[in-house]
């Protein structure tokens, strides 16, 4: 708010000599008052919480260690662990490396991977305009193709400027990753991979974020080349890699959609050429799974006529779980592999109408078959589409077995709905606890009924997730990178990044503490790397003490209070003193938007 008051006055040659006494309340308001109701001159962790935050809070053996997280109070719940960070965009410049390392460290981050994103767009005509986002250019003649070249200079950041900087290495610890492999075309992955490491030695330590299936870029060619099937897997094509990533015990991220329900973010059609007309599963894929429908019996459950009629023939709704198959393949072929499964297990745009206890369910029947795999709840995405999007006139007989289009009359399986109901009243409460925290730098609304489902999930496997943000670390100016579609380029800021960490970061307040110890402080991901001899997380103090956010709002209250006392005071004068001359108003109109403004 000073900022644009200042700069107003030097835009419109303001003489402020000329303002009465009333007009100086006025600006006093505007500029001190409004942006503190509003929360806009609040970064997104006190400093007393950026000084908890401390690396060496998580060293064994050191004495702040043993020092008790105040969950609910001065540490407060936001992801101190980011397990999906792209720190390269698929096209265009990157955030400046330090700077992207200054808004984690501002936000309290205290370990990340570097993923890069594993693909480039390539341009087919060279004239087109430049695109650094495929949905901005969503066609063939910008072609989304594997690239080792993101890694490469990741890796040189990394060895260049992190690797021995004492001072970021005590601020920060750092992982980094290889995304470039392509599953499709897996002939030159074996190649690549050994010149990334013979050019970095032991630089890299992680693998992924590596796609076997991913809808989203279906309007930009992923589904041009040869799809991923349990024939390729079972014969041995990507021995070279998983072989290599397993006997390394590197963690593994794999983009992995379980199949989708719809292309409407994804404009398929646009380009006449595209093969992809919508979502819907290959004729082969169909004939396998008639085949194979036992297999899909034994694994679905009670929910198998979901998703097939009583022939064993594949309904519509099949297309939901399509690829679910060719991921237990590959669990299969490499269980010694530690696999992290991006997106709370398959789960994006393109499949926003899978029922939660279904997806529970396979989550459930994949951990208890494959102790090697784990799941990231990365992406605001799923925050705000399944998890954290409740809406007042939601309602909970959409979920039930007689309104659900996962269901059908061969489906025998009841909704519980009043357990789910209760169970997110409950979760509601804590929320509107902290309800401002998340509202001054996020944009969701609050836990859903399929909040109250996967809990129970995360509670019952806490040591089989961690938390991550996906967040993309872009910088294409718009005048640079205007794409065919939207034109805004993809400039992302320090506010962009608070409300995907705040997004992401809001499921944590809702977990026990055993588990938020796990999840949230580490035991998971430290034990994932393989430094849980090095690291561990500090013990959890309990729930007994009073909110963090409500601290601040008592303390915001106040202070509101004591500026319209003191402007009260100043009118009062300004009433005593005036000369009789008119009052003159200046209104500021600016933008309070949370996602611009922290």
């Amino acid at each position: 708010m000073l900022i644009f008051f200042l700069g107003y006055v030097r835009n419109n040659k303001v003489n402020l000599t000329k303002y009465n006494c009333f007009d100086w309340v006025m600006w006093v308001l505007l500029l001190v008052g409004l942006p503190c109701v509003l929360g806009l001159n609040k970064p997104l962790l006190s400093e007393e919480t950026l000084a908890r935050r401390k690396l060496n809070r998580f060293i064994k053996d050191d004495p702040q260690n043993s020092m008790c997280w105040e969950r609910h109070g001065a540490d407060g719940w936001m992801s101190i662990i980011d397990t999906h960070n792209h720190f390269r965009p698929f096209y265009g410049p990157p955030v400046p490396f330090f700077t992207y390392l200054d808004w984690m460290i501002n936000h309290g981050i205290l370990f990340s991977t570097i993923f890069g994103i594993g693909q480039k767009l390539v341009k087919a005509n060279p004239t087109d305009p430049e695109c650094c986002y495929y949905l901005h250019c969503p066609n063939l003649n910008y072609t989304v193709v594997p690239n080792p070249e993101n890694d490469r200079l990741n890796a040189l950041e990394f060895t260049q400027h992190y690797q021995g900087n004492e001072t970021l290495e005590e601020k920060i610890h750092l992982t980094l990753s290889m995304t470039f492999p392509n599953l499709q075309q897996p002939q030159r992955i074996v190649s690549n991979f050994n010149n990334l490491e013979n050019s970095f030695p032991e630089a890299f330590t992680w693998a992924g974020e590596i796609n076997v299936f991913k809808h989203a870029l279906a309007s930009n060619g992923f589904f041009e080349q040869e799809r991923v099937t349990v024939s390729r897997i079972e014969k041995g094509e990507y021995d070279g890699l998983f072989g290599v990533l397993s006997d390394k015990s590197w963690p593994t991220t794999l983009h992995c959609d379980l199949g989708c329900d719809n292309y409407d973010k994804v404009p398929v059609n646009e380009d006449p050429t595209n093969r992809i007309s919508g979502c819907h599963v290959p004729a082969e894929e169909v004939r396998l799974a008639k085949i194979q429908h036992q297999w899909w019996k034994d694994t679905l459950g009670p929910f198998y006529y979901s998703f097939f009629d009583k022939t064993n023939n594949p309904r519509p709704t099949f297309s939901k779980v399509q690829h679910l198959k060719v991921w237990d393949a590959i669990l299969t072929k490499y269980p010694d592999m530690i696999v992290v499964w991006a997106h709370l297990g398959g789960l994006s745009k393109e499949l926003r109408d899978l029922h939660p206890h279904i997806h529970t369910h396979i989550l459930r029947v994949m951990f208890q078959k494959y102790p090697n795999l784990n799941i990231d709840l990365s992406w605001d995405v799923l925050a705000k589409q399944n998890l954290m999007n409740h809406k007042p006139d939601a309602n909970i007989d959409d979920l039930s077995h007689e309104n659900h289009v996962d269901f059908n009359e061969d489906t025998e399986f009841l909704f519980n709905s009043s357990d789910v109901e209760a169970l997110r009243k409950e979760l509601h409460e804590t929320w509107e606890i902290h309800e401002d925290l998340v509202q001054r730098s996020g944009t969701i609304t609050g836990p859903s009924y399929s909040m109250a489902v996967y809990l129970e999930l995360f509670h019952e496997f806490s040591d089989r997730f961690v938390t991550g943000t996906d967040f993309v670390a872009s910088f294409g100016q718009k005048e640079d990178f205007p794409g065919t579609k939207n034109g805004n380029g993809c400039v992302k800021d320090i506010p962009n990044h608070a409300r995907q960490l705040t997004d992401t970061s809001s499921i944590n307040m809702f977990l026990n503490d055993d588990v938020f110890k796990k999840i949230v402080l580490g035991e998971n991901f430290f034990r994932i790397i393989g430094q849980a001899d090095i690291f561990s997380a500090p013990p959890v103090c309990g729930d007994s003490m009073m909110p963090l956010e409500v601290i601040i709002g008592v303390s915001v209250g106040v202070g509101v209070l004591l500026i319209l006392v003191a402007a009260l005071l100043l009118v009062l004068y300004c009433v005593k003193n005036k000369d009789g001359g008119g009052v003159n108003f200046t209104r500021v109109v600016g933008d309070n938007n949370a996602t611009t403004n922290v």
